[in-house]
């Protein structure tokens, strides 16, 4: 069997806080680019555009930082990206 590692406190706080960061860096993203692109688009693109780009580069940046999110680490930021806004753009359509 394996060894299981505990997980300090510092390492603990560490992912705790760069969750924390990358969750409101996506929100002010979206909501900024939301507010931008939909002076030149029909707002139910810009959200999902907006939605895309705030989760690309928030883990284009978290992967600089060598703080992938858990359960993402593998993920392409750009993949993460363009699955966001997919999802958005199906959901805003679906709840129509």
């Amino acid at each position: 069997m394996g060894r299981r590692r505990k997980l300090k406190a510092t390492a603990l706080a560490r992912r705790l806080f760069f969750f924390v960061a990358g969750s409101l860096l996506t929100g002010f993203l979206a909501i900024f680019l939301n507010a931008v692109l939909a002076m030149y688009m029909p707002r139910h693109f810009s959200v999902s555009i907006a939605v895309g780009v705030a989760v690309a580069v928030t883990f284009w940046l978290l992967r600089l930082a060598k703080h992938p999110p858990m359960l993402l680490k593998n993920v392409p930021p750009l993949a993460a990206g363009l699955c966001a806004g997919l999802g958005v753009h199906i959901a805003r359509t679906w709840i129509r």
